[in-house]
């Protein structure tokens, strides 16, 4: 690709609003350490609704984003349109564009796709009125997919999806490791395949060569800056690369009971070095940083960039 085409490879960027008791590793997925979030409020805040940790670190993504006058695609789970509403019309207000992430942040194969289809029908329905703008993206919670997801978006309407990671990974990237590593319309019997349809998926950035999560900020976190400055920049000498956050990653890390190795490294370097990260990063990629409902306004008939 010539350096001028280099130039106009846009870097789509997205928040997942979610909080740290939506990690895979503490609810959500059949190894986790709460049966549910409400398991875990009542554990953590003895409570039955969440302590709000998240208000503050948005707010602080949002403050940064302004700064650096760059807008980006936050995508939203139902329940959190529901516990946050104000923080809601608050992003939309400010010109970032909104995205769904479902209801609620559980594995896909733990659920039916009747269920999801019912429950995906909710959450859009929520953050449309919150937002006041048809909502046509979506993410899977923890990116876990199922073979009936893209009949199910497609049926709905949606636009865009970035679920796909086609890194090397023997758990829940298995299934996306053949994918391709460019945005590309899916098929309607599977979001890791190629097809003719209006679905376009927008994959996460893998690290060059060797194939691993890199358009991540957990991996940004466990591997440092350079790892994701690479992926990044590896991937936007062949056309656009795809970084996603979340909010809790600029909190510190919590403080739970009795906390395994590998919870302890997966929140490592929360909180002020994610914030440098995300400074970085608008610096770093400044001018080119877009929302994924820009990019996929300004694709091909394949898929491709061609907006400038």
């Amino acid at each position: 690709m010539s350096s001028s085409a280099n130039a106009m490879s846009p870097l789509v960027m997205l928040v997942d609003l979610d909080e740290w008791y939506h990690c895979r590793w503490a609810t959500g997925a059949l190894s986790s350490r709460w049966a549910s979030v409400s398991d875990c409020f009542l554990d953590s805040y003895q409570s039955d609704k969440p302590a709000g940790e998240i208000v503050e670190a948005t707010q602080w993504i949002l403050n940064c984003l302004k700064e650096h006058h760059t807008k980006i695609t936050f995508t939203i789970l139902g329940e959190i349109g529901q516990w946050y509403p104000e923080l809601v019309r608050q992003i939309a207000q400010e010109g970032h564009e909104i995205a769904c992430h479902g209801m609620h942040h559980q594995d896909l194969t733990l659920i039916s796709s009747q269920q999801f289809s019912e429950e995906l029908a909710q959450a859009r329905q929520i953050l449309e009125e919150l937002c006041g703008k048809r909502v046509v993206g979506f993410r899977a919670p923890n990116l876990v997919i199922t073979e009936w997801l893209p009949k199910v978006l497609i049926e709905q309407g949606f636009a865009w999806d970035s679920s796909i990671c086609p890194a090397r990974n023997p758990d829940k990237f298995k299934e996306h490791s053949h994918a391709p590593r460019k945005p590309y319309r899916v098929s309607p019997n599977s979001l890791c395949r190629k097809g003719n349809g209006n679905l376009i998926e927008i994959p996460v950035s893998v690290f060059p060569l060797l194939r691993l999560p890199g358009g991540t900020s957990i991996s940004t976190r466990i591997l440092g800056w350079t790892w994701a400055r690479i992926t990044l920049d590896s991937a936007l000498r062949s056309g656009p690369a795809c970084y996603y956050m979340h909010p809790y990653e600029f909190n510190p890390a919590p403080r739970l009971k009795n906390m395994r190795l590998t919870e302890r490294i997966f929140l490592r370097r929360s909180g002020t070095y994610m914030k440098g990260i995300l400074t970085r990063l608008l610096r770093r990629y400044e001018g080119r940083i877009v929302t994924a409902g820009y990019y996929t306004s300004h694709c091909s008939p394949r898929g491709q960039w061609t907006g400038e």
